[in-house]
């Protein structure tokens, strides 16, 4: 489906970050963000779902479109 960018609130353990193995996880002042491929809208879901219910606050979530090239 695409190249995702989600920023949440807070700095995450690597406990939690490692629950989401499909995503890198690079820590910035007061928030994380988690990046990258998503295979379709029900991965995207998933992740959202999961991080609402670990409590966790979602401050934006970005689609990266594709370079011209298509990469």
């Amino acid at each position: 489906m695409g190249h995702y960018v989600i920023r949440v609130k807070g700095t995450l353990s690597r406990d939690l970050t490692d629950a989401f193995p499909s995503l890198t996880a690079d820590p910035e002042p007061a928030q994380t963000v988690l990046h990258g491929y998503l295979d379709d809208q029900a991965a995207l879901a998933g992740i959202l779902n999961h991080l609402d219910m670990l409590g966790i606050s979602i401050v934006e979530v970005l689609q990266i479109p594709p370079l011209a090239n298509g990469h």
